[in-house]
């Protein structure tokens, strides 16, 4: 034991000396490409989960090579969907560092799908991941370098102001959700005017629990569950309660907001799953998913992972439909009152976040350009 954690500490060391002070934008690019879903239900539009697997795939590929080590997701910031992905379509997945802290990245990830007809690459999805450099214990390992390029210096200095602002866009997401909490009442006069709907429930009323572990597969380097496994799970069982809630099996994932990585997931924890809608607008909701461990060697329960995720209900058409249910709103339950109260305030951040993307959208070229096809 005394022997590995001398190697241990002898690779921190190495990697600590052998990190340059500076790195290119340019130089953390990565690219993967791959045919998804399930060629029998080729055609039909694909859930979110295997494209944000995918984008961990990528985020983590790009931290571990800039960081020459080990490194953790910590948290999927912002996911849009721009346009469905299909099964069997064939994707491609851009990922490039767009900030850099002591011992954190954040990794803008573009994905697009080839479009058979017209023969284009058309954009689909936009993410921003944060990931850490960690050392061999799990903690964070502050070795970065300066993410600069003096050939694109102007560049390099927008960047680094879009990185303070999402930081502090951050802090103050966080901020108005606790002030929430130290609220003494809330009144149904705090909240905004509703929709007119032909039937409410409570947030109570729509939760769907599930439990389960997970398997030797779905480990990582570092023996604890890919985090790419997890947002699948998190992914099918927000989409599940959407559908539960509005009885509609036409729903499509097109954004999730805040999908925060707190603890690390052991093959050994059983892993409890929690989802409940939170908030309904007129074509889509917002579902709140918790994930919560259980130690089966030292018993407890915790909060590991907890995310939103918006619901877009569509017609047999796959045009917008009008989701005819909504939420409860009851001053003699003040537990729900914060919920609406804090979905309501998420709500004045939207968009916020698509305004601080670093990278615009294009394919990249060079040793990168894996095909020459258009792009839309």
């Amino acid at each position: 034991m005394t022997l590995k954690a001398l190697v241990g500490t002898v690779k921190d060391l190495w990697r600590m000396r052998s990190m340059p002070a500076q790195v290119r934008p340019k130089d953390t690019r990565s690219v993967i490409t791959d045919i998804i879903g399930d060629e029998s239900q080729k055609g039909k539009v694909l859930n979110a989960g295997p494209i944000l697997a995918l984008m961990d795939v990528v985020a983590g590929a790009i931290s571990y090579r800039l960081s020459m080590g080990a490194a953790a997701t910590i948290s999927f910031d912002r996911v849009d969907l721009v346009k469905p992905v299909f099964h069997g379509d064939h994707v491609r997945l851009e990922g490039e560092v767009i900030g850099l802290g002591k011992s954190s990245m954040a990794v803008q990830v573009r994905v697009f799908r080839h479009d058979l007809k017209t023969d284009t690459l058309q954009h689909t999805h936009d993410a921003i991941i944060t990931m850490v450099a960690i050392n061999r214990f799990g903690r964070p390992r502050e070795c970065l370098p300066d993410l600069f390029d003096p050939d694109n210096a102007d560049h390099c200095l927008k960047m680094s102001e879009l990185a303070k602002q999402r930081k502090d866009l951050s802090s103050l997401w966080r901020h108005e959700q606790d002030t929430v909490n130290a609220l003494p009442f809330i009144k149904q006069s705090d909240l905004a005017t509703l929709q007119s709907k032909a039937e409410r429930v409570a947030v109570s009323d729509t939760v769907v629990e599930v439990r389960n572990c997970f398997l030797p597969r779905n480990l990582n380097p570092h023996d604890t569950v890919f985090g790419g496994d997890l947002l699948v799970w998190m992914d099918k069982i927000a989409l599940h309660c959407a559908q539960k809630f509005t009885r509609s099996e036409k729903m499509v994932t097109i954004a999730m907001n805040r999908v925060l990585f707190k603890l690390p997931i052991l093959m050994l924890d059983m892993v409890r799953m929690r989802a409940r809608v939170v908030h309904v607008d007129h074509f889509h909701l917002e579902v709140e998913v918790e994930v919560f461990i259980h130690s089966i060697i030292s018993g407890g329960e915790r909060k590991s992972h907890s995310g939103y995720f918006t619901v877009l209900n569509l017609d047999d058409n796959n045009k917008f439909k009008p989701i005819e249910k909504g939420l409860k709103i009851d001053e003699t339950n003040q537990e729900e009152m914060r919920i609406h109260m804090k979905a309501q305030k998420r709500r004045n951040f939207e968009g916020e976040d698509t305004n601080l993307l670093a990278l615009k959208t294009r394919i990249l070229s060079g040793e990168f350009a894996a095909d020459q096809h258009k792009h839309q």
